[in-house]
């Protein structure tokens, strides 16, 4: 088993040791040497297991011996933000400065943010590019308005690309055959690193099936949790529901019922402006519960977050493992509890198998 100090450059593995990350896995041990060597590299594995190193790290090494610039693309910009604010760690420890940017490629060597951002501005000498959430960006049925985009810088780069000047990195937590496909034609270089199995083994799966009064049994499970005996009673708890308008009127439930919960709600209608701040609130423990959509559903990282509750089940498997994902993140334990009405049970099959029946992998962090 290779250590980070034998993948990295030693400072990087320093700033591992800082984030309290000190063993890389079987996917951070194949997928970074690939990286490292300049090829394309599609990396598939489940939530919490680390995919960001597995582009992070190669870039920031690669930057850092060379006057290369390089950009990593995220559908949100919480999730962007979150990206660069471990690039900009992990970027303190080299031995020449690098710029880790969230406004716009320019001067600088590393830009982190959405593909509206990159197709506005100049790419100048860009020669690698990081696709986080990479199905959602790049495979029909995803974020169309960000898919456009990065069509746009992908054509920008294409003189690039095809002269092999252009290094390629796509991650992603789930992948259907019909997206693996699509991916694989579009990019028949690309090296594939990825774990058996969808959900990490330190995910507990809980599935109510009930009539009657929904909230009622929300506040049931909410309850259920504070008396756990496995995970600690101060962890978080993320609700995702179907839409804004579910949010805030569980909001309020809340307030009256568990006003000692201090909920916060983040959806499509929070203000822009307010969106960071509601997740850093989150993040330091200032709110016990998060009320949400699936716009947080992909890659952003609670550290203190034990349980997620899909209060409105999804409707297919890549969905369900990118809500429960936010939990049993590097290697803690983790709870994801499902509420399904008894008239909606036999909606909870994602292709052919129940939910509940998504494989673990073997491995975790």
């Amino acid at each position: 088993m290779a250590t980070f100090e034998q993948l990295v450059h030693p400072g990087l593995a320093a700033g591992l040791r800082e984030l309290k990350i000190v063993a890389p896995n079987s996917i951070q041990q194949n997928a970074i040497p690939l990286g490292l060597s300049g090829r394309d590299v599609l990396v598939c594995a489940q939530t919490g297991s680390g995919k960001t190193l597995t582009f992070l790290l190669p870039i920031l090494q690669r930057l850092d011996s060379s006057d290369q610039q390089a950009a990593v693309l995220a559908p949100t910009e919480q999730l962007a933000h979150q990206v660069a604010s471990v690039a900009r760690h992990l970027a303190k420890y080299l031995k020449r400065p690098i710029d880790v940017a969230e406004d716009g490629p320019g001067e600088r060597k590393l830009f982190v943010g959405t593909p509206d951002k990159l197709a506005r501005a100049e790419l100048g000498h860009l020669t690698i590019l990081a696709i986080d959430e990479a199905d959602l960006l790049l495979c029909a049925g995803g974020l169309e308005a960000q898919r456009l985009a990065i069509e746009e810088v992908l054509q920008t780069l294409e003189p690039r690309a095809a002269t092999g000047a252009l290094q390629l990195y796509l991650a992603m937590a789930h992948l259907t055959e019909q997206r693996e496909e699509e991916l694989l034609k579009r990019f028949p270089h690309v090296q594939q690193v990825g774990h058996v199995g969808v959900m990490v083994p330190t995910l507990r799966q809980c599935f109510h099936y009930f009539r009657g009064d929904k909230d009622a049994k929300l506040l049931f499970v909410l309850s259920e949790f504070e008396a756990d005996d496995i995970l600690p009673p101060e962890g978080a708890t993320m609700i995702f529901c179907a839409c804004s308008g579910a949010c805030e009127r569980l909001k309020a439930l809340l307030e009256v019922e568990k006003p000692a919960y201090q909920t916060l709600t983040l959806h499509e209608e929070s203000p822009l402006e307010t969106r960071g701040a509601v997740a850093q609130c989150f993040r330091e423990g200032n709110s016990r519960v998060l009320l949400t959509t699936d716009m947080a559903a992909r890659g952003l990282d609670f550290p203190r977050l034990r349980h997620v509750v899909l209060f409105d089940p999804p409707q297919d498997a890549t969905a369900f493992v990118h809500s429960a994902g936010r939990t049993a993140r590097r290697g803690q334990e983790g709870l994801v509890t499902c509420l399904v009405e008894a008239s909606q049970a036999t909606k909870c099959h994602f292709d052919g198998k129940i939910v509940h029946a998504l494989k673990a992998s073997s491995e975790g962090e």
